[in-house]
C-alpha cells in the first residue's frame, strides 16, 4: 500500500496559519496585561494620594495653640503658619496627635507638624510631598526640634491650602498666628486642601477635601486657675490629691472594724 504524506507548501501554510493564530493570543494577552499593569498602577497612585488626604485631615483636625507661652523664649512652642511657596504650599502646625512608640522616651502628646516640598533625590524633575514631624514641643524653631522625615506623596504637581476666615467670612491664602497682623491666636474653621499630581499617563489629576479645625480658640490654663474659687477664711487650701475639707490627706482617720 502506498502511503502518502504532506507536501511542502501544505505544512507551510499551516505554519503560517499557526503563526497567525500565535501572533493573535499574543497580543491579546500583551493587551490585557497591559491594561491591568495600568489599572493596578492607577489604583496604588490614587491610594497613596487617599492615603495623604486622609493623614492631613486627621492631623489638621487635632491642631491647636496655647496662651500659655514663656514670652522670654524666642519662639513660641504652639503656631498655625501657613504660607505660599510656589506650586506647593507650605504648613506648620501644632497638633495633638503624637504617638510615642518607645517606652520612656523623651517625647509628648503633642508636636509640631510640617508639610513642605522637596526634590526626589533619585528622579530629576520630579517633586515630592514630605512631612515632618517632631518629638516633642520646643521654644525652637521647627527645623531645630528633634524629629523624623518622611515622603507623604510622590512626583507632585501642586498643593494649595486655603484658610476659612469665620471672622472676615472670607477664604485666605496665608495663615500666621505668629504675627500680629495676622491671626493671633486663633485658627481658621476650615482648610481646603488641593493635591494635584500625575497619574500614570502623565495627565495632571487635582484631587480636593475640606477640614474642620475642632479647637478653633487657644488654650488657657491660667485662665482657669484664675477663676477658681478663693478659700474662705478659716480653711486650709487644698495642696493636693486627697485634701478634703481643709485637712491634709494625712490628718484623715476612718473607722471600722480590722480583721
Amino acid at each position: 500500500m502506498k502511503q502518502r504524506g504532506f507536501t511542502l507548501i501544505e505544512i507551510m501554510v499551516s505554519v503560517a496559519i499557526l503563526a497567525m493564530m500565535s501572533t493573535l493570543v499574543w497580543s491579546s494577552f500583551k493587551q490585557t496585561s497591559l491594561t491591568k499593569k495600568n489599572v493596578e498602577s492607577q489604583a496604588m497612585r490614587y491610594r497613596t494620594v487617599r492615603l495623604a488626604l486622609d493623614r492631613m485631615s486627621r492631623e489638621l483636625t487635632m491642631a491647636f495653640l496655647s496662651q500659655d507661652e514663656d514670652t522670654s523664649q524666642p519662639e513660641r512652642r504652639t503656631r498655625f503658619v501657613g504660607k505660599q511657596q510656589a506650586n506647593i504650599h507650605q504648613l506648620t502646625f501644632s497638633y495633638f496627635g503624637h504617638q510615642r512608640l518607645y517606652e520612656d522616651s523623651p517625647e509628648g502628646d503633642t508636636a509640631v507638624v510640617m508639610y513642605y516640598a522637596e526634590p526626589d533625590r533619585e528622579k530629576r524633575g520630579t517633586t515630592n510631598l514630605m512631612r515632618r514631624e517632631s518629638r516633642r514641643l520646643g521654644n525652637i524653631r521647627p527645623e531645630e526640634l528633634a524629629g523624623e522625615t518622611d515622603v507623604m506623596c510622590d512626583d507632585l504637581v501642586q498643593l494649595k491650602l486655603t484658610y476659612w476666615d469665620s471672622r472676615a467670612k472670607q477664604w485666605r491664602e496665608e495663615w500666621n498666628t505668629m504675627s500680629a497682623d495676622g491671626q493671633p491666636d486663633r485658627l481658621p474653621a476650615k482648610v481646603k486642601i488641593v493635591l494635584t499630581v500625575h497619574d500614570e499617563r502623565g495627565q495632571e489629576v487635582p484631587f480636593t477635601t475640606q477640614i474642620h479645625i475642632a479647637m478653633q480658640e487657644p488654650l488657657n490654663l491660667r485662665a482657669t486657675d484664675a477663676t477658681a474659687p478663693a478659700p474662705t477664711a478659716g480653711s486650709t487650701p487644698s495642696t493636693g490629691a486627697g485634701a478634703v475639707s481643709g485637712k491634709p490627706a494625712a490628718a484623715r482617720t476612718t473607722t471600722g472594724t480590722t480583721r
